[in-house]
């Protein structure tokens, strides 16, 4: 049974050092079986939080923690609700996660700025690399970035052949085909990465939310998600 690996990110490859200095690459493991079901659920999910599935809708972690868009009108203790809904969802459908953080700020202070537009290629890499660990074979599908596509499908080719991407690594054998990439609102497991990778961006950089409330349901989310993540790599460098 192949093993879809859907990944998004928080934080900017390209931005200014200040203002994103973490770049965090999420991948949302799915085994085939779940992966309709998912779109199912997370569809499931619209319509009961907010009432109807608008044209082209998807799930932002940002956009639902904040009550924007689709979600303006709800009360701060709806917006909780439907995003711990969500993250419900890794246990239902047997979901792993997997992720790598690049310390954009470091790697540019260490390296003299040699590896600064390489940030979201280690991160993908050493993510890659860590998923490989696991059983199955895996599918890899990310949400689209025509500043990252030809690149990244390059590097993963020379991952699955002899081991060596943006730095030496190990050798990328459960990943078959190329990398996709896809519109984030095609793909439920590409808007689940989303919504957990906007709260371990958060979780990292806000150590107190404004409301206790906030902080518990933080809390209750990111438990799920921790207990689901049976590897993942430490900020680098």
């Amino acid at each position: 049974m192949a093993r879809f690996v859907y990944i998004d990110e928080t934080g900017s490859a390209r931005g200014s050092l200040k203002q994103h200095r973490y770049l965090q690459i999420v991948g949302v493991i799915v085994d085939e079986g779940h992966v309709r079901g998912l779109g199912q659920s997370l569809k499931q999910a619209a319509m009961d939080h907010l009432g109807w599935f608008p044209a082209k809708f998807e799930f932002h972690g940002n956009q639902l923690w904040h009550g924007n868009g689709e979600w303006k009108n709800k009360t701060p203790a709806e917006l909780l609700t439907a995003y711990e809904t969500v993250i419900g969802l890794i246990d239902k459908h047997s979901i792993s996660i997997a992720h790598s953080t690049i310390d954009r700020q470091t790697l540019h202070e260490k390296y003299a700025g040699g590896y600064d537009a390489s940030a979201y290629r280690l991160g993908l890499q050493f993510l890659l690399e860590k998923i490989d660990t696991l059983s199955g074979l895996k599918v890899v599908v990310a949400d689209e970035s025509k500043e990252q596509e030809v690149e990244a499908k390059d590097m993963v080719a020379q991952l699955q052949e002899w081991g060596s991407g943006e730095v030496p690594g190990r050798q990328v054998e459960s990943v078959i085909d190329s990398m996709h990439f896809v519109e984030s609102h095609e793909s439920a497991g590409v808007q689940m990465a989303d919504m957990v990778a906007y709260l371990l961006h958060r979780a990292r950089l806000t150590t107190t939310e404004h409301h206790p409330d906030a902080l518990a349901s933080r809390s209750r989310m990111l438990e799920i998600i921790n207990f689901n993540t049976p590897t993942y790599r430490m900020t680098w460098p």
